[in-house]
């Protein structure tokens, strides 16, 4: 079943950032979110190129940024991994970045069409999930949770190991590359497409303007909110969180692509509706006009078959035109 989802106390968590300084001071931590958007692509570029070790249809890496301010229980996490769908020739491929949560069981089949369909897939298993998953924890809480630092470090992780699966498939040959999100792989993804000049693709699949109006107003994370709001204001919550805000790279993304595809759910009480709304008509105003989608589904029945048969071919149909 779902695990019940809990929050701890509401805390800065300057330390998951930084080593120095109190683990509590918000302006401090504030300051360092600002310099970090003045220049994003240095902070979400880590160091080398990682080693790949691949054994069969998996694929695993040191995460890049494994060691920064990681703590001694989060070894699992240190390791990234992914499942790899090869559709039998170097031309076209995508990284997956799945939903919250997820299991790769779950996913596969997504991986595994695309491979049918002549697009490899690397399905990324994101910080904290399957393997990762921090032992004791019935989630992963870590991605999106009460502590502002942990959630920012937990999402920039992210960031750095999608961009390492670009990496891996550029190594390998692939030229046409692009990028496929999920819920708050969606945000992710949307970051990393802003970025990376490697992604001439992409399709994001729930997605919404602001990661902490997310979690501020979605069903899911009311636990979060719960605690948060004991603590911060909710402009406090989206200061903090403007790193990690598919609104914050809006503007990059515009720059870079042509085109993007963006699926909604018009009864989605996770990734509210407006929120959607918001990031698009954002885009419009910068001059990219996406191919939005929208089903009369909500955020998790988008997963049934009517509606996930519909989505994969759109989403597919827009790869072959853009990759």
């Amino acid at each position: 079943g779902v695990p019940v989802k809990f929050a701890g106390e509401a805390s800065v968590g300057l330390n998951c950032l930084q080593s120095g300084g109190a683990a509590e001071e918000l302006p401090q931590l504030l300051a360092g979110v600002n310099a970090a958007l003045r220049d994003a692509d240095a902070y979400f570029t880590g160091g080398a190129p990682p080693v790949f070790r691949r054994q069969g249809s998996m694929l695993a890496f040191d995460s890049p940024s494994a060691g920064e301010g990681l703590s001694a229980g989060d070894g699992r996490n240190s390791v990234a991994r992914a499942q790899i769908f090869e559709s039998g020739h170097r031309r076209r491929a995508v990284v997956l970045l799945p939903y919250w949560n997820a299991t790769r069981e779950a996913c596969r089949p997504f991986g595994a069409l695309l491979a049918r369909g002549g697009v490899t897939c690397v399905q990324l298993s994101l910080p904290y999930h399957d393997e990762r998953r921090t032992i004791g924890v019935g989630f992963a809480r870590e991605l999106a949770c009460e502590n502002l630092g942990l959630t920012i470090r937990s999402n920039r992780q992210a960031v750095l190991d999608a961009r390492a699966c670009l990496t891996w498939l550029e190594q390998e040959g692939y030229q046409r590359i692009g990028i496929i999100g999920v819920s708050i792989g969606a945000s992710i993804a949307s970051i990393v497409a802003a970025l990376d000049e490697r992604v001439r693709a992409a399709a994001l699949l729930l997605m919404a303007d602001d990661f902490a109006d997310v979690v501020w107003t979605g069903s899911a994370t009311r636990h979060v909110r719960q605690s948060l709001e004991r603590r911060f204001t909710r402009d406090e919550v989206r200061s903090a969180w403007s790193i990690i805000s598919p609104a914050s790279h809006a503007a990059r993304l515009s720059a870079r692509l042509d085109r993007l595809l963006i699926v909604s759910a018009e009864r989605d009480t996770v990734f509210l509706p407006e929120l959607t709304r918001n990031y698009v008509e954002r885009l419009r105003s910068l001059g990219l006009h996406p191919t939005w989608i929208r089903y009369g589904c909500g955020h998790y029945t988008l997963g049934l078959p009517f509606y996930a048969a519909r989505c994969f071919l759109r989403t597919l149909a827009h790869l072959r035109a853009c990759l």
